[in-house]
């Protein structure tokens, strides 16, 4: 980011192409296995995917809207937190766009992908509660709250078939 401090609205727009590779990784997930199974909860993983997208997309115009409004304080001004941010979005599973791909040629059968998206998932929770702690408005908490909840049942979900599978 060229901004010394990292804003409410950079969250969100980091949040965005987290979820559009997460989409990208479950389909080539799903073109990769030859199991039917897996390609059908590959395909379940990236719809719900698609819904987070559409949560964040409602956010950031909420966001934007509100960025002319004079009490509206959409900086991370405490460097820390900013470092914190940029520190998170550099780990995460999926930095940048194009990532999945890469992360998908390591990957050889449905239990390593498996564990991939469950890396994923848990990643996507740690980031989103940061993005939540500094979320400006009731309601943007509110949404935020609710993409959590749905990242904490894919987790669940995941962490079920892999034990189902063995891994």
């Amino acid at each position: 980011m060229s901004v010394k401090n990292f804003s409410i609205l950079e969250a969100v727009e980091v949040a965005l192409m987290m979820e559009e590779e997460g989409i990208r990784f479950y389909t080539l997930a799903e073109q990769k296995t030859g199991d039917a199974e897996m390609k059908k909860l590959f395909s379940l993983l990236r719809e719900k995917e698609h819904l987070h997208i559409e949560t964040f997309r409602r956010l950031y115009g909420e966001l934007s809207a509100r960025a002319s409004d004079p009490d509206a304080e959409l900086w991370l001004l405490d460097t820390e937190v900013s470092a914190y941010f940029r520190a998170a979005v550099d780990s995460t599973v999926f930095p940048t766009k194009g990532s999945a791909e890469a992360a998908l040629a390591g990957l050889h059968d449905a239990t390593d992908i498996l564990r991939f998206a469950l890396r994923l998932e848990k990643d996507s929770i740690l980031f989103y509660h940061e993005v939540l702690a500094n979320a400006p408005w009731p309601e943007a908490k509110e949404l935020i709250e609710k993409v959590i909840a749905e990242e904490r049942r894919h987790v669940v979900f995941i962490h079920e078939k892999l034990a189902s599978l063995g891994g």
